[in-house]
């Protein structure tokens, strides 16, 4: 049976899949009506309506973690660092370092100008964003953070700092809603990546949708490569049962929902703390 013959008999039994209508519907159109406002919004009800939106989530009765100012110095060149990359396939149960989280926050999402020059009132942050409306949002629990707490915080890439969402290792209960929960068990860290819908979507109506996913994807390849850089374990996470990951945050799935995840552990060599 021929390649085409094969992939003929899929799309006659595949009836009608929801990736395929997602697909379609976040086409762009000349004519097709914006999902949100009548006729595509104009520049003056853009910066009005960016103006309302947060550009972080606050949570202002929450004590606050200041990150380390001071950051790991890069030792390996860019080609090296890419070209080495590897997804862990296992954590050892060994920790990192509060610095070498706190690089690969900011390296992933942190604030790099203030964009004040412009009408537009978002900071520029390290990856691209669609419309540098930045709608992601990143959660951690640390398990084995020398220097950091065990419990679930929330990113400021503003100030540099980790929200104290509360204490405790609640890593049993996140790895029971991974496909592969013994790679969470072990992991220093796990990274909840979670997006606001409407700081995207009021401006590019479904089509913000995908620009959600590709910004997640974005982040997380630029925390991969700082923690391969560190010489840290690293897997990104896509298998997760979505529900009971946005209810152990407080999220309601439909406004915020968590759309990546990743795993951080020491190095497979052991090391000792400082």
């Amino acid at each position: 049976m021929s390649f085409q013959s094969v992939d003929e008999e899929l799309l006659r039994q595949r009836g009608e899949p929801a990736w395929e209508l997602f697909h379609e519907n976040s086409k762009m159109s000349r004519h097709e009506r914006h999902s949100i406002f009548a006729l595509p919004p104009s520049e003056m009800t853009i910066v009005r309506t960016m103006k309302k939106l947060r550009t972080v989530k606050l949570y202002q009765d929450r004590p606050k973690v200041a990150l380390p100012q001071a950051l790991p110095a890069s030792v390996k060149g860019l080609d090296a660092v890419i070209t080495s990359r590897v997804t862990a396939r296992g954590f050892h149960g060994r920790e990192i370092f509060l610095p070498e989280l706190a690089k690969t926050l900011y390296m992933a999402y942190g604030v790099t100008r203030s964009n004040a020059e412009n009408d537009y009132p978002r900071p520029f942050r390290t990856i691209p964003s669609g419309g540098a409306l930045y709608p992601l949002e990143v959660y951690l629990h640390a398990t084995r953070v020398h220097g950091l707490d065990r419990g679930l915080y929330h990113f400021d890439p503003e100030d540099l700092t980790l929200d104290v969402l509360h204490s405790g290792d609640d890593s049993d209960r996140i790895a029971a809603s991974l496909f592969q929960p013994e790679l969470a068990r072990l992991a220093a860290a796990i990274l909840m990546i979670s997006a606001v819908f409407v700081r995207s979507t009021f401006k590019y109506g479904d089509r913000g949708y995908r620009f959600i996913l590709l910004e997640a994807g974005h982040m997380a390849q630029n925390a991969l490569l700082v923690a391969s850089e560190l010489g840290l374990s690293a897997t990104p996470v896509g298998g997760y049962l979505d529900r009971e990951i946005d209810r152990y945050l407080g999220l309601d799935g439909i406004n915020e929902s968590v759309v990546y995840m990743m795993l951080l552990g020491g190095p497979e060599a052991s090391r000792e703390s400082e």
